[in-house]
């Protein structure tokens, strides 16, 4: 389905193009940090379960290890005592303790969304990378092709006289350069299509070709509304507003800490260790606060709230400004693919078939057709690197919003 030979036979066949929304879909299903990411959730709800368990009891056997009047070793007839002692937490440890692993499970599910959504960012830079790349190969192809018949006429007529020495250096000079730069093409296509690969779990010997295809976008945005909405609905934000109530909910944990467990122990069978037979004894062990309030951790938590409100208030900040600069370089390139139109494409195109023309018949000078030729080719790459940065731009904007709002 999205395996080919090369990009110009892609350019043939758009059935076996790797569209941007197939991508969206493979990357969420196969992409191996994506998965990695999932079990964050499932350790977040695993220390729910943890957090609601109580302590165990404890079981104990204090029994004679010798005997100095029976020479005996571990004799438990003579002395032994049996104790069960069970651990309770109070002042609201254990209710705290629950509920902030709740809390957890939140932020792990919109930090798990926020990766999606950078790795959706990531993968639309990718996919608009790469599909300025291979157009940039298809032209280079075609203008390569070009210089070839014209190299191989060059020769020919160098060899009856009708060209100069140096004019047909010059004309092999410049072909050697075109070609220069179509293979630095190729090596930061083949950079960016492994890229690809990685984020899409593709074997490596998979080809891609993708469509630098663009949106129709007839909606106008207000960037003081976009600006909010991003404030409302982004993850990592929203993510930010849960880490608030964590550290709230962590400060009374520490708070309840700070107040001791109680132990109750009851010994049910005692043989020799005490002097009334039988004996079932009943203890009760706290340990005295006058050290260890728990002080370091209160504070700690009280610090680590008042840092969790600057850095929402921070991150909420520079989601407003990522989204004004994000729609101003949308409209920027907006603006800027505006000034191509079909017309002045068509009519280049039409000036660099006549070019090679006219060349071979000797109707312009060798300058003239390597400025021509240089003019074609500047001004196409200069179109496909102006709607690459547009992709981008849309793919930014999306991004900073954090919600999808130019679909391509």
């Amino acid at each position: 389905m999205i395996f080919i030979a090369s990009a110009a036979a892609a350019a043939q066949t758009p059935d076996t193009v790797l569209s941007f929304q197939e991508a969206k879909a493979r990357v969420l299903n196969y992409n191996l940090g994506l998965l990695a990411s999932y079990y964050d959730i499932g350790i977040a709800k695993a220390k729910v379960i943890q957090a609601k368990v109580w302590n165990n009891p404890n079981f104990i056997i204090n029994g004679d290890m010798y005997n100095q009047e029976t020479n005996e070793y571990f004799n438990l007839r003579s002395q032994s005592l049996w104790q069960f002692e069970q651990t309770f937490s109070w002042a609201g440890k254990h209710t705290n303790s629950v509920r902030l692993a709740r809390i957890g499970v939140e932020m792990a599910e919109k930090q798990m969304e926020d990766v999606i959504r950078s790795l959706l960012f990531e993968l639309g830079n990718t996919y608009s990378d790469l599909a300025a790349l291979q157009s940039k190969e298809i032209l280079y192809t075609q203008v390569i092709s070009n210089y070839d018949k014209l190299m191989e006429a060059t020769r020919k007529q160098l060899e009856v006289g009708a060209i100069s020495n140096t004019e047909a250096i010059r004309l092999e000079a410049e072909y050697l350069d075109v070609k220069a730069d179509a293979l630095e093409n190729n090596n930061e296509k083949e950079k960016v299509a492994g890229n690809l690969r990685s984020l899409l779990r593709f074997p490596q010997d998979t080809t891609f070709y993708v469509e630098q295809k663009l949106p129709l976008v007839g909606d106008e945005f207000d960037p003081v509304f976009l600006a909010t909405q991003a404030v409302e609905t982004r993850p990592d934000i929203q993510a930010a507003k849960i880490n608030i109530r964590y550290q709230e909910r962590n400060v009374k944990l520490q708070q309840s800490s700070g107040v001791p467990d109680v132990k109750f122990g009851y010994q049910p069978y005692d043989r020799g260790s005490n002097y009334i037979r039988p004996y079932h004894g009943f203890t009760t062990e706290i340990f005295l606060p006058i050290f260890d309030h728990n002080q370091g951790r209160i504070k700690q938590a009280k610090l680590s709230l008042s840092q969790s409100d600057l850095q929402f208030l921070q991150l909420e900040n520079q989601a407003r400004n990522d989204v004004a600069a994000a729609y101003n370089r949308y409209k920027s390139a907006n603006a800027g693919l505006a000034n191509y139109n079909a017309q002045f494409l068509e009519r280049l195109k039409e000036l660099n078939q006549s070019t090679n023309l006219n060349f071979q018949k000797r109707n312009i000078s060798l300058l003239q057709f390597i400025d021509q030729q240089r003019i074609f080719i500047l001004t196409n790459i200069q179109l496909i690197e102006l709607k690459q940065r547009y992709l981008n731009n849309i793919n930014e904007l999306n991004f900073s919003v954090g919600q999808t709002l130019i679909d391509y």
